[in-house]
């Protein structure tokens, strides 16, 4: 399908609609294979309904903004004020936003990207967009290097993505990245069936547990969807990586069946390796999940 035939296609649907103002993904995926070519050639919902000519919801819209754009904003609205800006500063601006976006940001799109406006914020201070001491001057050595970890972290998380979208392809599969907003990572299509993925990404040097967000693992699930838990390993074998490949409903078990801690607002998935084995308590997971990359079906 290419990209006029996307524009077809959405239109098609608009005309089509009834008491729906704007197209949702429900909408999107009443026609198999659209919502991987609205995201292989426009790469959010927002951008493909622009080019079709069709009006876009307030989520729509917001999803057509990089990360590096709601930063920028940050940053010139920062400069603006000449202090960090607060939730009530992005909702009062009338003016820098206009950059951006043809809608005002909520705090909520702060909060869905990068885990909150201070976040946000500190994430400019990590790659340098904002001098250190225009931030919050009074920062500690030890919450600067916290934010350089989590900066860090990030970019393995969006490895763990590409490395995942190119084990598909070479699977057989269409795959493309998704919005973070949705709550998963990657689409892929295969024998003319969708399936979706939420990656994750475990580091054997530092040990730290999978975590996932408790709304985002209710609100996503469904047999179509799988988590790919990328697996580092340590120094003397870092050029390899495994993947355990999970469907919804063996998470879905392992939480029943307490092989899974909860904490507030997450799931704590803390898998261990005993030698070339990757267990989960004394659960073995390398025989049905290990590389299984042929389960998707």
């Amino acid at each position: 399908m290419n990209k006029n035939e996307v524009i077809s296609n959405l239109r098609e649907i608009s005309s089509i609609l009834k008491n729906n103002k704007y197209i949702t993904l429900k909408d999107l995926r009443s026609k198999p294979g659209l919502e991987y070519y609205v995201y292989y050639h426009f790469g959010r919902l927002g951008n493909a309904l622009q080019a079709a000519n069709l009006p876009s919801s307030k989520l729509a819209a917001s999803m057509k903004v990089t990360n590096e754009q709601l930063l920028s904003y940050l940053s010139d609205l920062r400069d603006s004020l000449t202090h960090n800006p607060s939730v009530f500063d992005i909702g009062r601006d009338e003016k820098i936003y206009k950059k951006y976006s043809e809608r005002k940001f909520s705090w909520s799109i702060f909060k869905s990207r990068f885990g909150g406006l201070r976040k946000a914020l500190e994430q400019i201070e990590s790659v340098g967009e904002i001098k250190n001491s225009q931030i919050i001057p009074s920062k500690k050595r030890k919450k600067q290097d916290s934010a350089s970890f989590e900066h860090r972290n990030r970019f393995f998380g969006k490895a763990a993505e590409l490395h995942v979208t190119a084990e598909l392809i070479y699977h057989g599969f269409q795959a493309t990245n998704i919005p973070i907003d949705v709550g998963l990572d990657v689409l892929a299509i295969k024998n003319n069936k969708t399936f979706y993925f939420q990656i994750k990404h475990k580091d054997f040097s530092n040990n730290i547990p999978i975590k996932l967000t408790k709304s985002s693992f209710d609100q996503t699930g469904g047999g179509s969807v799988y988590f790919v838990f990328v697996l580092l390993l340590e120094e003397e074998e870092k050029e390899k990586r495994d993947f355990l490949i999970i469907p919804f409903h063996i998470v879905n078990d392992w939480i029943r069946d307490g092989l899974v801690d909860e904490k507030e607002e997450k799931y704590i998935i803390d898998i261990k390796r005993e030698g070339h084995e990757y267990k989960l308590q004394d659960k073995n997971l390398n025989n049905n999940y290990l590389n299984q990359w042929e389960n998707i079906r």
